[in-house]
């Protein structure tokens, strides 16, 4: 049970005395994504949000009572049933912040249902969408990710010029990856094991970059690592460490901004991600047919040519490099919209909207 709802009910707070939204990090304020927050409104003004008369705060004693903040923001890592509000009101919103695979931080009790109004998340159907990649249309206009992506077919798309055709000449290297975590929920490793000796038999093989490979690319050298990438690499492994729904990483943001192209391995339905024909889908296609692929494609220009195409109608950046689709932005926004704060609306089943793949599995094991 919730504390709040065993000690009272709903708190009556009087409407704000100011402009000011004040948002409170219940938890702790230098993990991600509430890192980037920092105290004060200077998050919103830095990024030239429409709306900046966002107040953020770990302090709970700021104000009054917990009741009197307009937003209670919670990182889902550090939920504890144990540590909540004891007071509530009617016009303040709880979210659920969370920038981590639903794989590795799974829900599966009834002690969340009811609890938050809004989501904040990776996932495209979250109230806020946190982000690591945004699409947008040769206008400039943002067009994804999103559930539904209205793509060119890649054979509308016009052939590449033959500037790019010559950037592309110096490729002689297969494939690269950049992995310092060695054991994952996703079980990639075990994957890219299986492909490389697939791939041995057409002595082609993956370049594994960090401390489970044996080339190195330390920080203070990533750029010349990146060149080497866009130089040499036809391919580069853009493998979750989770199978999670929408669950993309900015790895895959890596491979499309340093001409290659990106072998994606994760949960989510990347049509939503990427347009068509600038990807190839390890789980889809299996060890054996991708390396297979790999070959082909190797072998034949004029085939990975057309994976490039692309590259005259979209591009790619960083969610929090726009204003109109910082995430930041979104949220103070949100705490604007009066319509938006006067609904009731929270999540009725909220381990079925977060984490329905492993609470089912679960379930169903028992």
């Amino acid at each position: 049970m919730r504390p709040f709802l065993e000690t009272t009910e709903y708190f009556k707070a009087s409407e704000p005395r100011t402009t000011t939204k004040y948002i409170l990090l219940w938890t702790d304020p230098n993990l991600h994504p509430f890192v980037y927050f920092g105290e004060g409104n200077s998050v919103f003004a830095k990024a030239k949000c429409e709306y900046t008369n966002c107040y953020v705060t770990s302090n709970r004693e700021l104000l009054r009572n917990s009741a009197e903040y307009d937003i209670i923001a919670f990182n889902g890592p550090q939920l504890d049933v144990a540590d909540l509000p004891r007071l509530r009101s009617f016009r303040q919103k709880y979210v659920y912040a969370n920038i981590e695979a639903a794989a590795n931080y799974p829900i599966c009790t009834d002690d969340w249902n009811n609890f938050f109004n809004w989501t904040w998340t990776y996932k495209l159907n979250s109230d806020a969408i946190w982000g690591y990649i945004v699409v947008m249309n040769s206008s400039n206009h943002i067009i994804g990710p999103s559930l539904e992506v209205d793509w060119m077919s890649v054979d509308d798309m016009a052939p590449i010029d033959d500037a790019l055709k010559q950037k592309l000449e110096t490729k002689n290297k297969a494939a690269a990856w950049f992995v310092s975590n060695c054991e994952t929920a996703s079980k990639r490793e075990e994957f890219v094991n299986e492909l490389q000796i697939f791939l041995g038999d057409f002595n082609l093989k993956v370049d594994m970059y960090g401390a489970c490979g044996t080339f190195q690319c330390p920080k203070e050298i990533m750029s010349k690592c990146l060149e080497e990438i866009e130089k040499n690499y036809y391919f580069f492994l853009a493998f979750e460490n989770a199978v999670s729904e929408d669950y993309v990483t900015e790895k895959v943001l890596l491979a499309l901004n340093h001409y290659t192209v990106p072998i994606v391995y994760g949960g989510a339905d990347y049509s939503r991600f990427l347009p068509p024909g600038s990807y190839l889908n390890a789980k889809k296609l299996g060890a054996k047919n991708l390396a297979k692929e790999m070959y082909d494609i190797i072998e034949n220009r004029e085939i990975y040519y057309r994976y490039f195409r692309w590259r005259q109608y979209y591009s790619f950046g960083r969610r929090f490099e726009n204003p109109d689709s910082n995430e930041y932005c979104r949220f103070c926004a949100m705490a604007n919209d009066e319509n938006l704060m006067k609904e009731t609306k929270t999540y009725h089943n909220f381990s079925s909207w977060w984490s329905p793949e492993i609470c089912n599995f679960t379930a169903t094991s028992k």
